[in-house]
């Protein structure tokens, strides 16, 4: 499967610039993409070429139509290695954690699951804690009871903001896949304008699944709601604080409130247009 999906990688790299070979592993060497997967592995190719399409974006693309192709491109060799590393094998040749290798996040952010994290790195688990439980579905951060027992307060905050979570994944996801326009398909045009150009200052990619679910994990724990997103735009737009209060028909003490709320997340926030 993986020798067949990544088959015309060489005949592509030579219709491009001779630089852009760098930002393709094995692509200088003439080393096809298969052979440095079998070598690395699925898991370590996918971060790999996530990493070099990132530098590509910041160093070299120049927005025109054979980058947007060769960005596409590369997107989909990423995507297509990560789900071959989450396809399981119809018959397991290994059982127990050696056969855990699928990728699985946190069902509330973006980081991997317990036992897939115990899986991938032994070097994670403290001796022989019989109280640590690997949970498939909560990374360590999110499992509903801690180490000594306790119940985990994040695993319950997480619980309840799920639906929160869910629908700012989707509007992510949605974004990302298109940035050109405002996609995220809220409902309102400002909000729609607010994931547009939030991440248009990124360079994260459609498959770089983790970062946008830990991206809709901080929106819900920084309580980012729609009405915020839409002080941010208007913000951005160039708006005072007393324009937006008068543009939302809010009190401007509000819109004061709401932004001082957020001091704490730059990452949120907008630079002003």
């Amino acid at each position: 499967m993986v020798a067949g999906g990544f088959m015309h990688q060489r005949p592509y790299m030579t219709t491009l610039p001779a630089r852009y070979s760098s930002f393709v592993p094995g692509a200088g060497t003439g080393t096809d993409f298969s052979e440095i997967i079998r070598l690395v592995g699925l898991d370590a190719m996918v971060r790999l070429q996530r990493e070099l399409l990132r530098r590509f974006i910041k160093t070299v693309d120049q927005h025109d139509s054979r980058d947007r192709c060769f960005i596409a491109t590369i997107e989909s060799l990423a995507d297509l290695a990560c789900s071959c590393a989450c396809k399981r094998p119809k018959k397991a040749t290994m059982r127990g954690l050696n056969g855990t290798r699928s990728r699985s996040f946190c069902r509330f952010c973006g980081k991997p699951a317990g036992l897939k994290s115990f899986a991938d790195d032994v070097s994670q688990v403290r001796g022989n804690d019989d109280n640590l439980r690997l949970s498939t579905k909560y990374c360590t951060d999110h499992q509903p009871q801690l180490p000594s027992g306790a119940s985990n307060l994040a695993y319950r905050r997480a619980k309840r903001s799920v639906a929160q979570f869910d629908m700012e994944l989707g509007r992510l996801n949605r974004q990302c896949a298109n940035r050109g326009t405002p996609q995220a398909a809220s409902g309102d045009p400002l909000v729609d304008r607010y994931f547009h150009q939030y991440l248009l200052s990124q360079t994260v990619q459609p498959a770089d699944k983790g970062e946008l679910r830990n991206q809709a994990r901080l929106m819900v724990d920084s309580k980012l709601s729609d009405r915020k997103k839409q002080m941010l735009i208007l913000q951005w737009d160039g708006l005072n604080q007393s324009e937006i209060a008068q543009k939302l028909s809010i009190k401007r003490q509000a819109v004061s409130k709401a932004l001082k709320s957020l001091v704490a997340c730059p990452k949120l926030l907008l630079l002003e247009g």
